[in-house]
């Protein structure tokens, strides 16, 4: 079964990706600071044009936020246990953006190697979080790919 994130990304080269993963992440983001735990059309078309998200990324952004939103219990359940000693609520609010993105990702995407979303989560966190947030957030998806069940 080809899942909507793989339909969103079919046409995207690896630089888009990158972009467009950079972009679910400010979405989650400002959904988690505003308190948002659904996403509307026009919510999402505001997030846009404030944003220049061109067009063609525009799919993958709305998949990867819709399944963050639709997994949230499953997705931060998961990010919990695999982040030794650190309660969500102690995770600062952009790296929980970054993991939130990265653990939907590996819950659902078969088609893409579970390094290469590993390798853009850390590169994200090395963007917008803190000097130590690479380290970090390279741990708990590391430990996230191990234990998430089988990607079918």
């Amino acid at each position: 079964m080809i899942s909507a994130w793989s339909l969103a990304s079919a046409a995207l080269k690896p630089v888009q990706l990158r972009e467009a993963r950079r972009f679910a992440v400010q979405l989650v983001y400002q959904m988690e600071a505003t308190q948002q735990s659904f996403m509307t059309d026009a919510m999402l078309q505001t997030f846009f044009q404030q944003n220049d998200v061109k067009p063609e990324l525009r799919a993958f952004v709305q998949t990867a936020s819709a399944t963050v939103i639709e997994k949230r219990e499953e997705v931060d359940a998961l990010i919990e246990s695999c982040s030794t000693h650190w309660k969500l609520s102690r995770i600062a609010r952009v790296d929980l953006a970054v993991l939130r993105i990265c653990t939907a990702e590996l819950l659902t995407r078969n088609e893409v190697d579970k390094d290469v979303i590993i390798s853009e989560g850390v590169e994200l966190g090395k963007e917008f979080g803190s000097s130590h947030s690479g380290g970090f957030i390279n741990g708990v998806l590391e430990s996230v790919a191990k234990s998430a069940p089988p990607r079918s």
